[in-house]
């Protein structure tokens, strides 16, 4: 990845994890209080900073695209992971156990399997 999506990239994962991080760890708001306008305000931004990726994705190559999903999809069941070993639990339901997850999971992965076909058939024809 490039600077520019690295940066974009981080730019996305830091309120999804905070936004994580309150979920499996509701008591933490008694430590570092964050009002719900606020935390409202983070998950507004990381919808906003969807579409725009989506956005910013389309100027680039289907390879760039496809690192970008593998990386996202990783790090958050990386986070999930972590903070289940932590001893955090959900508040809504996001846990490895749960099967509408790994539905999500399979369709992400099924997804980006075809978008790397349809690449390689486009640099072949091309």
């Amino acid at each position: 990845m490039k600077g520019k999506e690295l940066y974009v990239m981080i730019f996305i994962l830091i309120p999804l994890t905070l936004l994580m991080a309150y979920d499996f760890f509701p008591k933490l708001n008694d430590f570092l209080f964050l009002p719900k306008p606020m935390l409202i305000g983070l998950l507004l931004l990381v919808v906003l900073l969807g579409f725009f990726t989506k956005h910013f994705q389309k100027e680039k190559s289907a390879q760039s695209s496809f690192w970008w999903n593998v990386s996202l999809v990783s790090y958050l069941l990386s986070l999930i992971v972590i903070f289940t070993l932590l001893g955090g639990n959900s508040q809504v339901g996001i846990s490895l156990s749960n099967p509408i997850l790994w539905i999500v999971v399979a369709l992400t992965v099924f997804e980006m399997r075809k978008e790397c076909k349809k690449a390689k058939v486009h640099e072949v024809n091309a």
